[in-house]
């Protein structure tokens, strides 16, 4: 019995606590019945390095310790605090002794989680990381697609390339999840431009597509797979593995044609000088700058830049950021140097990988459905309906 007070002891944090139940091998705890036989969800870090957030929880809700799925506690009412972390444990209202790590479930149909304002469904976790604050959102990933791909497809397309692209879409987070199943976090919001679930409901046809190809992926030598799409490939795909010099399994690269046909259309061009380039990429001056491309697809994936005695390996995605993506708008360019200009040509818009949104539209328009698109696109890959992954 003085045992039984004790651990009582450890969880009178905060108002009622859940029942604890004894049995014949002893004290049980209750744990979190929303880490078992759940659908595929996907960890998003949406607060980091905060010295305080504001959490509120609405409704019926529960609080667990993540690392063990012990109940901590629970309410049925709406708690609004700031959230911050101390010597003893984070601080909600209260202190949670002893703890510095949190999972709030909500429980009912009309609960909800909100984080600085913004609503979240699904779980929330907070961690006192060195004295801030990071907060994750378990969300699913049917949930997840749709908050990240509402702002990333604002005008109407062709149904057939719309699934193809939640199809794809969902396939790269399933290989986030299952390539990295013990973690605190799989994605960061901001780099995917996650935001809740306000986004959710903001376009009927991302959340169609998505409700249409719920829970499909391609799998490639049995597993999702990296990937991404790109609006014009040029006439030609790279493989992921080349183009973001990663040691994946990823579907090879394919011919085009249908891109290939349009290319001198979609030329582009611009030029900078050596002193411009120079400031944008940080260095001093420019002596000499090169490019390192994909032999199979000529698709540019870094650069070498020489400042005076120093030289710098600068990959794709990071010098168009840095020079703008209206101006960079692919990796299909060469480059010239023209006295103290650096004249830029190129073809297609995007990074030159997975799903080339210009052929899927053009089969499309000729008749072709998802399944069909895929296959031609992602060539030795198998679709299929995976609702769950399997728990680590």
């Amino acid at each position: 019995m003085n045992t039984h007070k004790t651990l009582l002891a450890l969880s009178l944090w905060i108002g009622a606590l859940a029942p604890l139940t004894l049995c014949a091998s002893g004290l049980e705890f209750p744990t979190d019945a929303a880490q078992k036989s759940k659908p595929a969800t996907i960890k998003v870090l949406i607060e980091k390095n905060k010295d305080q957030v504001l959490l509120e929880a609405k409704g019926r809700y529960e609080i667990y310790n993540p690392f063990n799925d012990l109940l901590l506690s629970q309410g049925s009412s709406t708690e609004r605090h700031w959230i911050s972390p101390s010597e003893n444990g984070l601080v909600w209202g209260e202190l949670i002794p002893g703890c510095f790590q949190v999972r709030l479930v909500p429980k009912g149909a009309n609960s909800s989680l909100l984080v600085n304002g913004i609503e979240y469904k699904g779980c929330v976790e907070i961690y006192d990381v060195g004295g801030k604050i990071a907060v994750v959102n378990e969300v699913d990933i049917e949930r997840y697609l749709k908050s990240i791909m509402t702002s990333q497809f604002s005008s109407e397309m062709d149904e057939e390339v719309m699934d193809a692209i939640a199809i794809t879409a969902r396939t790269h987070a399933y290989y986030l999840v299952s390539h990295t199943p013990v973690t605190f976090w799989h994605v960061d919001a901001k780099e995917v431009n996650y935001q809740g679930y306000a986004l959710t409901l903001q376009n009927l046809h991302v959340d169609r597509a998505i409700n249409n190809t719920r829970h499909m992926v391609m799998n490639y030598q049995g597993s999702p797979f990296p990937t991404t799409w790109t609006k014009d490939s040029a006439g030609r795909t790279a493989d992921f593995a080349t183009v973001f010099r990663k040691q994946v399994k990823a579907p090879q690269g394919v011919e085009t044609p249908f891109a290939a046909h349009e290319k001198e259309k979609h030329l582009w061009t611009f030029s900078i000088s050596r002193q411009e380039l120079a400031k944008a990429l940080g260095a001093v001056k420019v002596s000499e700058f090169d490019l390192y491309q994909d032999s199979a697809s000529q698709k540019v994936y870094a650069a070498r830049l020489k400042d005076g005695e120093k030289t710098t390996q600068i990959d794709f995605v990071n010098l168009q950021r840095a020079l703008s993506p209206n101006k960079l708008k692919s990796n299909d360019f060469s480059i010239e140097a023209k006295g103290d200009q650096v004249l830029f040509k190129g073809f297609g818009e995007g990074v030159g990988v997975g799903l080339c949104l210009f052929s899927a539209a053009a089969m499309a328009d000729k008749g072709e459905k998802a399944p069909k698109i895929l296959e031609t696109l992602f060539p030795g890959t198998k679709l299929e309906r995976v609702r769950a992954l399997p728990q680590p």
